[in-house]
């Protein structure tokens, strides 16, 4: 007997953005300008933000220029991390819960779309998940990367390698979409392509 499809992440806030960066203080302050103007042009067209909670880095950056446009912001953080992390004390809302496996699982499934900032391991690992999520039709919406400073470009290298070398198919590059600004970003959220809830049927190359 077939295992049945996993159903897909249910957005519990349309129109949300999950958006994916990093919480360090020592990184190019172009990175945190660009996390705030991304926030900024969220709020102004009406779309949540859902990220990690964090009044530090990209992180606060991103939260700041939301909530300075006059948007909706929900914080996700593991209680073991406020310390580090330093949570956001103006926040719409803040979650705080057990671990990171609920961290990013709460982000994706209360959103419609993700942005994917600069970041380190803990965004690497963020973005990779959404991207295997959505090769399973698990998680639907928009993969925006946003390759400021030519950052990603080790990344999409890897990923196209990827396709290259049969460990995905060619369709799935349109799992993801990159941009290097903000308006790219923003355009990108509408018309990224659609993707199959049957996703799973295909998955494996």
């Amino acid at each position: 007997m077939n295992d049945p499809i996993p159903p897909a992440y249910v957005d519990r806030l349309p129109g949300a953005v999950c958006v994916y960066c990093a919480s360090s203080r020592s990184a190019d302050p172009e990175y945190r300008e660009f996390a705030a103007a991304i926030g900024a042009r969220l709020a102004s067209a009406g779309r949540t933000l859902v990220y990690g909670g964090s009044r530090e880095g990209s992180m606060g950056a991103v939260a700041d220029g939301a909530l300075s446009a006059g948007g909706r912001v929900i914080g996700v953080m593991p209680g073991f991390l406020q310390a580090l992390e330093i949570a956001h004390d103006r926040l719409s809302e803040l979650h705080i819960v057990e671990d990171l496996r609920e961290r990013k699982h709460q982000m994706l499934c209360r959103a419609s779309a993700v942005i994917a900032l600069p970041g380190g391991t803990g965004t690497f690992e963020e973005l990779l998940e959404a991207l295997t999520l959505k090769r399973l039709g698990i998680f639907l919406g928009p993969i925006v990367i946003c390759n400021q400073r030519s950052f990603y470009d080790p990344l999409i290298a890897l990923l196209d390698a990827a396709v290259r070398e049969h460990f995905m198919a060619e369709r799935h590059r349109a799992m993801w979409q990159v941009v290097q600004t903000v308006d790219e970003a923003m355009a990108a959220l509408d018309s990224a392509p659609s993707w199959p809830e049957d996703a799973l049927r295909f998955a494996s190359t």
